[in-house]
C-alpha cells in the first residue's frame, strides 16, 4: 500500500546489479584472457602439424596472454607474489599450463557468479 503522506520517508529501490569493484573487473578481464589463451593453445596444437612457423607465433601469443591473464586474475584475488611466480613458471610446462589455466578460470567463474555476474563460455560479460 502506498500512501500519499508528504511526511513519509521515501523508499529507495535496491539495485541488484553486481558490485563494480576494481577487483571483480580485474578478475573478469583476467578470465577472458585465460579463456582466449586456452583456445589459442588448442589452435596451436592443430597448427603444429601443418605450419611450424605459424604455430610458434601462436604459441608465443598464447603464452603472453596466459601470463597477463594469470597476473590480472591473481591480482584480483589478492594472491601473494610467490603464488604469482609459481603459476607463471607453470605456464612454461606443457599440459601443466592448461591445468593451471582451467583451474584459475573455474575459480574466477565461481567468484564472478557469486558477485552476480553472468558468466558464459567466453567469460563474464562486463557491466
Amino acid at each position: 500500500m502506498s500512501s500519499n503522506n508528504p511526511y513519509e520517508t521515501p523508499r529507495s529501490q535496491v539495485d541488484d546489479r553486481p558490485s563494480d569493484s576494481a577487483e571483480l573487473q580485474q578478475i573478469a578481464s583476467g578470465q577472458k584472457l585465460i579463456i582466449y589463451s586456452i583456445i589459442l593453445n588448442f589452435i596451436t596444437i592443430a597448427l603444429q602439424h601443418s605450419s611450424g612457423g605459424l604455430a610458434l607465433v601462436a604459441s608465443l601469443v598464447a603464452l603472453v596472454m596466459s601470463i597477463i591473464g594469470i597476473l590480472r586474475l591473481c591480482g584480483g584475488f589478492g594472491h601473494s607474489t610467490g603464488t604469482k611466480v609459481l603459476l607463471v613458471i607453470g605456464c612454461f610446462i606443457p599440459l601443466v599450463n592448461l591445468v593451471i589455466l582451467v583451474v584459475l578460470s573455474m575459480k574466477a567463474t565461481s567468484r564472478l557468479r557469486e558477485a552476480g555476474y553472468k558468466v558464459g563460455l567466453l567469460g563474464a560479460s562486463l557491466p
